[in-house]
Protein backbone atom coordinates (compact mmCIF):
# COMPACT_ATOMS: atom_id res chain seq x y z
CA UNK A 1 0.00 0.00 0.00
CA UNK A 2 1.60 3.32 -0.83
CA UNK A 3 0.54 7.04 0.34
CA UNK A 4 1.18 10.70 -0.27
CA UNK A 5 0.33 11.37 3.64
CA UNK A 6 3.49 13.20 5.33
CA UNK A 7 3.39 13.41 9.12
CA UNK A 8 2.22 16.18 11.00
CA UNK A 9 5.05 18.30 11.20
CA UNK A 10 4.51 19.29 14.88
CA UNK A 11 3.21 16.52 16.60
CA UNK A 12 5.02 14.00 18.67
CA UNK A 13 3.76 10.82 20.26
CA UNK A 14 4.50 8.24 23.18
CA UNK A 15 3.19 4.71 22.96
CA UNK A 16 4.63 1.53 25.22
CA UNK A 17 4.50 -1.25 22.83
CA UNK A 18 3.63 -4.21 25.25
CA UNK A 19 6.09 -5.93 23.23
CA UNK A 20 6.09 -9.41 22.21
CA UNK A 21 2.35 -10.20 22.27
CA UNK A 22 1.35 -7.60 19.82
CA UNK A 23 0.52 -7.78 16.38
CA UNK A 24 3.36 -5.19 14.89
CA UNK A 25 1.56 -4.76 11.84
CA UNK A 26 -1.82 -3.48 13.59
CA UNK A 27 0.87 -1.04 15.43
CA UNK A 28 2.10 0.73 12.33
CA UNK A 29 -1.37 1.19 11.11
CA UNK A 30 -2.00 3.10 14.43
CA UNK A 31 1.06 5.03 14.13
CA UNK A 32 0.08 5.77 10.47
CA UNK A 33 -3.53 7.05 11.00
CA UNK A 34 -1.82 9.67 13.82
CA UNK A 35 1.09 10.33 11.20
CA UNK A 36 3.17 11.77 14.25
CA UNK A 37 6.62 13.74 13.49
CA UNK A 38 8.59 12.25 16.47
CA UNK A 39 7.40 9.04 18.17
CA UNK A 40 9.05 7.38 21.61
CA UNK A 41 8.30 3.76 21.50
CA UNK A 42 8.72 2.02 25.30
CA UNK A 43 8.76 -2.16 25.81
CA UNK A 44 10.06 -2.05 22.35
CA UNK A 45 11.77 -5.13 20.22
CA UNK A 46 14.58 -3.86 17.43
CA UNK A 47 12.88 -6.27 14.82
CA UNK A 48 9.61 -4.72 15.73
CA UNK A 49 10.47 -1.32 15.30
CA UNK A 50 12.55 -2.61 12.26
CA UNK A 51 9.44 -3.91 10.97
CA UNK A 52 6.59 -1.48 12.01
CA UNK A 53 9.54 1.30 10.30
CA UNK A 54 9.44 -0.76 6.92
CA UNK A 55 5.54 -0.95 7.04
CA UNK A 56 5.23 2.84 7.53
CA UNK A 57 7.66 3.27 4.41
CA UNK A 58 5.26 1.67 2.74
CA UNK A 59 2.60 4.02 3.95
CA UNK A 60 3.99 6.34 2.53
CA UNK A 61 5.91 7.81 5.75
CA UNK A 62 9.17 7.42 6.10
CA UNK A 63 10.85 7.72 9.68
CA UNK A 64 14.86 7.86 10.83
CA UNK A 65 15.31 5.29 13.73
CA UNK A 66 17.30 5.80 17.06
CA UNK A 67 17.69 2.91 19.77
CA UNK A 68 17.77 3.06 23.35
CA UNK A 69 18.69 -0.84 23.70
CA UNK A 70 18.21 -1.72 27.98
CA UNK A 71 18.77 -5.48 27.42
CA UNK A 72 19.24 -8.94 25.36
CA UNK A 73 16.06 -10.36 25.55
CA UNK A 74 14.83 -13.69 24.06
CA UNK A 75 11.41 -13.86 26.80
CA UNK A 76 10.05 -10.75 25.73
CA UNK A 77 11.49 -10.49 21.95
CA UNK A 78 12.13 -13.65 20.92
CA UNK A 79 15.04 -15.71 19.02
CA UNK A 80 13.81 -13.62 16.20
CA UNK A 81 13.20 -10.15 18.14
CA UNK A 82 16.55 -8.32 17.09
CA UNK A 83 17.45 -10.11 21.16
CA UNK A 84 17.24 -6.41 21.87
CA UNK A 85 14.35 -4.93 24.30
CA UNK A 86 13.96 -1.26 25.02
CA UNK A 87 13.08 1.92 23.85
CA UNK A 88 13.16 3.78 20.46
CA UNK A 89 12.77 7.04 18.74
CA UNK A 90 11.20 7.32 15.32
CA UNK A 91 11.95 11.13 13.95
CA UNK A 92 10.47 12.16 10.02
CA UNK A 93 13.57 14.28 10.38
CA UNK A 94 17.07 13.90 10.46
CA UNK A 95 18.50 12.48 13.85
CA UNK A 96 21.54 14.75 14.55
CA UNK A 97 22.46 13.20 17.88
CA UNK A 98 21.86 10.29 19.95
CA UNK A 99 22.67 8.31 22.92
CA UNK A 100 21.18 5.71 25.76
CA UNK A 101 22.05 5.15 29.39
CA UNK A 102 21.05 2.77 31.91
CA UNK A 103 19.75 4.29 34.92
CA UNK A 104 21.82 3.26 37.60
CA UNK A 105 19.60 1.19 39.70
CA UNK A 106 16.60 -0.51 37.37
CA UNK A 107 14.76 -1.82 39.88
CA UNK A 108 13.30 -5.47 39.34
CA UNK A 109 14.78 -5.58 35.74
CA UNK A 110 16.88 -2.75 33.62
CA UNK A 111 15.63 0.62 33.08
CA UNK A 112 17.27 3.80 30.91
CA UNK A 113 16.66 6.68 28.86
CA UNK A 114 17.87 7.78 25.51
CA UNK A 115 17.91 11.07 23.24
CA UNK A 116 17.94 12.36 19.95
CA UNK A 117 18.22 15.78 18.37
CA UNK A 118 16.33 16.55 15.99
CA UNK A 119 14.10 19.15 14.47
CA UNK A 120 10.41 19.80 15.24
CA UNK A 121 8.48 22.23 13.50
CA UNK A 122 11.73 23.63 12.20
CA UNK A 123 13.32 24.00 15.36
CA UNK A 124 16.08 21.65 16.87
CA UNK A 125 14.81 20.04 19.67
CA UNK A 126 16.35 17.40 22.18
CA UNK A 127 13.43 14.30 22.44
CA UNK A 128 14.06 11.75 25.55
CA UNK A 129 12.30 8.60 25.73
CA UNK A 130 12.27 6.37 29.17
CA UNK A 131 10.30 4.09 31.00
CA UNK A 132 10.61 3.84 34.46
CA UNK A 133 10.44 1.04 37.04
CA UNK A 134 7.29 -1.43 37.30
CA UNK A 135 4.92 -0.99 40.45
CA UNK A 136 6.17 -0.70 43.82
CA UNK A 137 9.06 0.40 43.33
CA UNK A 138 8.85 4.12 43.98
CA UNK A 139 12.22 4.88 45.66
CA UNK A 140 14.27 3.85 42.42
CA UNK A 141 11.50 5.67 40.27
CA UNK A 142 12.32 8.66 42.28
CA UNK A 143 16.44 8.14 41.25
CA UNK A 144 15.73 7.43 38.30
CA UNK A 145 13.60 10.62 38.29
CA UNK A 146 16.58 12.19 39.43
CA UNK A 147 19.05 10.63 36.68
CA UNK A 148 16.83 11.86 33.85
CA UNK A 149 16.48 15.39 34.97
CA UNK A 150 20.01 15.62 35.65
CA UNK A 151 20.85 14.91 32.36
CA UNK A 152 18.20 17.27 30.43
CA UNK A 153 19.70 20.15 33.24
CA UNK A 154 21.30 21.98 29.96
CA UNK A 155 18.58 21.29 27.93
CA UNK A 156 16.48 25.04 27.15
CA UNK A 157 14.36 23.22 24.62
CA UNK A 158 13.65 19.37 25.53
CA UNK A 159 10.71 17.06 25.63
CA UNK A 160 10.48 14.04 27.34
CA UNK A 161 8.20 11.18 26.02
CA UNK A 162 8.03 7.79 27.97
CA UNK A 163 5.97 5.47 30.59
CA UNK A 164 6.78 6.70 34.23
CA UNK A 165 4.66 3.71 35.73
CA UNK A 166 3.93 6.86 38.20
CA UNK A 167 0.03 9.00 38.32
CA UNK A 168 0.97 12.49 38.58
CA UNK A 169 0.17 12.77 42.26
CA UNK A 170 3.49 10.49 42.77
CA UNK A 171 5.90 12.20 45.03
CA UNK A 172 8.66 10.81 42.61
CA UNK A 173 7.27 13.05 40.24
CA UNK A 174 8.62 16.29 42.06
CA UNK A 175 11.81 16.48 40.04
CA UNK A 176 10.30 16.62 36.92
CA UNK A 177 8.27 19.56 37.79
CA UNK A 178 10.81 21.29 39.73
CA UNK A 179 12.96 20.85 36.97
CA UNK A 180 11.20 23.25 34.79
CA UNK A 181 9.17 20.31 32.64
CA UNK A 182 5.29 20.88 32.36
CA UNK A 183 2.84 18.14 31.02
CA UNK A 184 1.24 18.44 27.71
CA UNK A 185 -1.97 17.89 29.49
CA UNK A 186 -3.35 20.95 30.70
CA UNK A 187 -6.06 19.69 32.73
CA UNK A 188 -2.98 17.63 34.59
CA UNK A 189 -0.84 19.33 36.46
CA UNK A 190 0.50 19.25 40.17
CA UNK A 191 -0.65 16.70 42.14
CA UNK A 192 -3.47 18.53 43.42
CA UNK A 193 -5.27 18.35 40.11
CA UNK A 194 -4.80 14.87 39.32
CA UNK A 195 -8.20 13.55 39.30
CA UNK A 196 -8.33 15.71 35.74
CA UNK A 197 -5.94 13.62 34.13
CA UNK A 198 -6.85 10.95 31.55
CA UNK A 199 -5.93 7.56 32.00
CA UNK A 200 -3.54 5.52 29.57
CA UNK A 201 -3.02 2.09 30.88
CA UNK A 202 -4.63 -0.61 32.26
CA UNK A 203 -3.19 -1.19 35.90
CA UNK A 204 -4.64 -3.08 38.89
CA UNK A 205 -7.22 -1.78 40.08
CA UNK A 206 -8.19 0.65 37.60
CA UNK A 207 -7.31 2.64 34.81
CA UNK A 208 -4.26 4.81 35.51
CA UNK A 209 -1.92 7.74 33.68
CA UNK A 210 1.34 6.59 33.20
CA UNK A 211 2.05 7.96 29.76
CA UNK A 212 3.11 11.81 29.50
CA UNK A 213 4.65 13.82 27.57
CA UNK A 214 6.46 16.65 29.29
CA UNK A 215 7.92 19.81 28.20
CA UNK A 216 10.49 22.85 28.88
CA UNK A 217 10.95 25.90 26.66
CA UNK A 218 7.94 24.44 24.28
CA UNK A 219 4.07 24.80 24.56
CA UNK A 220 1.36 22.30 23.15
CA UNK A 221 -1.75 24.99 22.63
CA UNK A 222 -4.13 21.80 22.28
CA UNK A 223 -3.32 20.08 25.17
CA UNK A 224 -2.46 16.04 24.34
CA UNK A 225 -4.89 13.42 22.90
CA UNK A 226 -4.94 10.07 24.06
CA UNK A 227 -6.01 7.34 21.97
CA UNK A 228 -7.18 4.04 22.66
CA UNK A 229 -5.86 0.75 20.91
CA UNK A 230 -6.55 -3.11 20.63
CA UNK A 231 -2.55 -3.86 20.20
CA UNK A 232 -1.46 -2.76 23.68
CA UNK A 233 -2.34 -2.43 27.25
CA UNK A 234 -0.91 1.58 26.84
CA UNK A 235 -3.05 3.76 24.83
CA UNK A 236 -1.16 6.23 22.64
CA UNK A 237 -0.39 9.99 23.41
CA UNK A 238 0.00 12.44 21.25
CA UNK A 239 0.46 16.26 21.16
CA UNK A 240 0.89 19.18 19.08
CA UNK A 241 3.74 21.71 19.66
CA UNK A 242 4.54 25.03 19.40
Amino acid sequence: MSSTRAPVVNRVMSWNLHAGGEDVSAQAREVARLRPQVIGFQEACRADVKEIQSQLKRMGLTYYVAYGTVRGDRWNCGLWGGNAFGQAVLSATPIAERGNQLYSQGGTEERGYMWVRTTVNGKATWVYNTHLAQAGQRTERARQVAELTRATRSRARAVILGDFNAEPQYAELGGMWSSRFRDADPDCGRAENYPACAPTADASPRRKKFDYIWLRGITAPGGNTVVGSPHSDHDMVYAGLR
